[in-house]
């Protein structure tokens, strides 16, 4: 699998803004969504909006399409303009499950490092 997300790999998952995208993958493991909402459920996980320009998510869930992670169709409800929905694939949701078992062995290290940091053995 070729990875367009500079560092976005599952064995290095703290890398630069590379939190976005498993965060994205999450929220759509959930429910289907529009690009607006997801940008409202990342502010819930803690993911401060503000740190993005709405361009760029809407970048990354067009490379999140082209590399089979997730696929869209178009809403045409009647309460205003066509919106793009978003849903998780398969490989999608398997990229999830080794992204968040190599978070945890990550999360293992950085504990160890800030105690070590604080002055812990």
């Amino acid at each position: 699998m070729r990875w367009r997300f500079c560092g976005c790999r599952p064995e290095r998952p703290f890398m630069g803004g590379d939190l976005l995208i498993p965060a994205i993958l999450a929220i759509l493991s959930k429910k289907p969504a529009h690009g607006y909402s997801l940008i409202e459920e990342l502010s819930g996980l803690g993911i401060e909006p503000s740190l993005f320009h709405h361009s760029s998510i809407y970048r990354a869930l067009r490379a999140l399409e082209v590399e089979g992670l997730l696929i869209s169709d178009w809403d045409v409800g009647e309460g205003g303009p066509p919106k793009r929905v978003y849903r998780i694939t398969e490989r999608g949701k398997a990229f999830l499950k080794r992204w968040a078992s190599s978070a945890r062995e990550n999360l293992k290290v950085i504990e160890r490092v800030i105690k070590l940091i604080e002055g812990g053995e």
